[in-house]
């Protein structure tokens, strides 16, 4: 086991001005405990599934995000483990009015902002000039190193999260770094990944996904393909890592336009991908272009399980491990909603299919993913002025949405669309399914699609009664939320029943300014 007395202090840095929650995972974890909303547990706590039963209850029951500073068996930080844990980093919150707070922080904004706003923060980053990010000599993450024979990952507090899984994943909420061989493109995104031996991970490369294209690249010329992975990143370098931009896209300039400045990177130890400088800990190596290995299963974003299901996935070789001072591992225990693969996947997701929308000339105003959906459902919300504009019906323009969405980049991991007008919050989940449940007529107001294909994760394509692997079937659906007479005047005819819809605006302020004279608590 890798011991804290035995470790060697490689450098150090001189003091540097204080960085922004979206810019520096330290700083968003002080400013997440600065509002109580970290519960920081010294109790002993094992990784084999107490880590994430724990992880589990706190997603479920929004309560504050755990830190894990005594893990069983490897006693606390400062005296030999080699890292703590950090439970739900941007799951959800019950802290009043900063439910999406975890998430609005990581992108700059404040606690208290709302899903339109947060959609709005991201797509507002598009039309700014990207900012490149800036290489510098060192930074914490190189205060520490390990290489050859020092590098055993089984002797660390790796978790085991859920009872069926295949093996400790110690890869669920890190960000991997790829580079095509030219050097053209580098890539950031999010996949899991599991140990497979001391100096090995194991995990999936899905061909469609960036990851996968840049490895085949390597694959044509017969290399292995470098690589990195880097926990504890700026929080809106994972929020971007989970973000289906275009290909050839830098991650890194995204994130420079996002946060307002350059992100610092710093080069790996053993290859040339740059990783940023103030991450908790980075593994790099190279991924093999022909050694696979058995991996999985793991319970997923979808929140199902199929225990005994493992598949083949290419190796990860470790060959060097350099991590700061009392480094934190965040972890993600997927599952049932919420969690990070629908706060960060589902979100980023959506504004890049409101982008694609606009772009396309359609009348989006909003897009969301309800975060109950597990990320299998995207809805889009209508500006009924412009949808008047166009002179359409709702056949022609849910099949012109329909081809624009499904037809993109992130269309390939979204199965199920809803449309709904202005009447309807597309971030309210009460709000979407009201609006489907009066106004989507079964086989009327509901267009398929079978020429486009599904991530394979999506569990009814691969377990359903037709899957896609055997059938060759690739349907999606738009549903349509909205009444064929929003499609003409574009007016609304008819009144919702409820405290907005009816009575008059005065008597809703007056039931406002007394409600807690008449003894109600909030």
């Amino acid at each position: 086991m890798v011991s804290m007395r035995n470790r060697k202090v490689i450098s150090r840095r001189a003091p540097v001005l204080r960085k922004s929650a979206a810019e520096s995972f330290r700083q968003y974890l002080q400013e997440l405990q600065d509002e109580n909303d970290v519960l920081t547990i010294t109790k002993e706590v094992d990784p084999h599934l107490e880590v994430g039963a724990i992880t589990r209850k706190v997603y479920e029951n929004g309560e504050k995000t755990p830190l894990f500073e005594n893990l069983k068996g490897y006693g606390r930080i400062k005296d030999n483990g080699l890292f703590r844990i950090l439970g739900a980093p941007v799951g959800l919150s019950k802290v009043p009015g900063q439910k999406l707070g975890r998430i609005a922080k990581s992108l700059g904004l404040p606690s208290t902002a709302s899903g339109q706003e947060i959609i709005q923060k991201i797509n507002d980053a598009k039309r700014k000039p990207p900012i490149p990010s800036k290489e510098v000599p060192s930074g914490p993450v190189k205060e520490y190193k390990l290489f050859g024979d020092d590098i055993d990952l089984t002797a660390l507090p790796d978790p085991f999260l859920h009872q069926h899984d295949g093996g400790k994943f110690i890869q669920t909420f890190g960000m991997h770094i790829v580079q095509t061989p030219d050097g053209r493109w580098t890539n950031w995104s999010i996949t899991r990944g599991m140990i497979h031996g001391k100096c090995s991970l194991v995990g999936p490369v899905i061909p469609k996904q960036d990851i996968g294209v840049i490895h085949q690249m390597w694959k044509d010329k017969k290399q292995d393909m470098p690589w990195a992975l880097c926990f504890g990143v700026p929080p809106a370098a994972i929020m971007v890592s989970g973000m289906p931009i275009p290909k050839w896209t830098n991650e890194t300039e995204f994130i420079g336009a996002l946060t307002g400045k350059p992100v610092e990177a710093v080069k790996c130890e053993t290859n040339d991908i740059r990783v940023p400088g103030d991450a908790e800990i980075v593994l790099e190596g190279v991924v093999s272009s022909t050694e696979t290995a058995s991996e999985g299963p793991m319970a997923e974003y979808h929140g199902l399980m199929f225990p005994g299901r493992s598949r083949e996935c290419p190796v990860f070789r470790v060959d060097a491990v350099t991590y700061r001072e009392n480094p934190v591992l965040p972890v993600c225990v997927a599952g049932r909603a919420t969690e990070e693969n629908h706060t960060v996947w589902g979100v980023m997701i959506a504004a890049e299919v409101l982008t694609i929308c606009q772009n396309a000339g359609l009348p989006v105003k909003m897009a969301w993913c309800p975060f109950e959906s597990h990320c299998l459902w995207f809805v889009l919300q209508v500006d009924l002025t412009q949808l008047k504009a166009l002179k359409t019906n709702m056949k022609d323009f849910c099949t012109k949405v329909g081809h624009v969405v499904f037809g993109s980049k992130p269309g390939w991991y979204i199965p199920k669309l809803y449309i709904v007008g202005e009447d309807v919050d597309p971030t309210d989940l009460k709000d979407v399914i009201w609006a489907e449940a009066t106004r989507c007529q079964p086989g009327v107001n509901e267009f398929l699609f079978e020429e486009y294909g599904n991530i394979p994760l999506i569990p009814y394509v691969g377990h359903g009664v037709n899957p896609e692997t055997e059938s060759g079937h690739h349907r999606k659906v738009v549903r349509c939320c909205m009444f064929a007479s929003e499609f003409g005047d574009g007016e609304l005819h008819w009144e919702e029943g409820s405290f907005r819809g009816s009575f008059p605006v005065d008597v809703q302020k007056r039931m406002e300014d007394n409600w807690k004279e008449y003894g109600f608590d909030s």
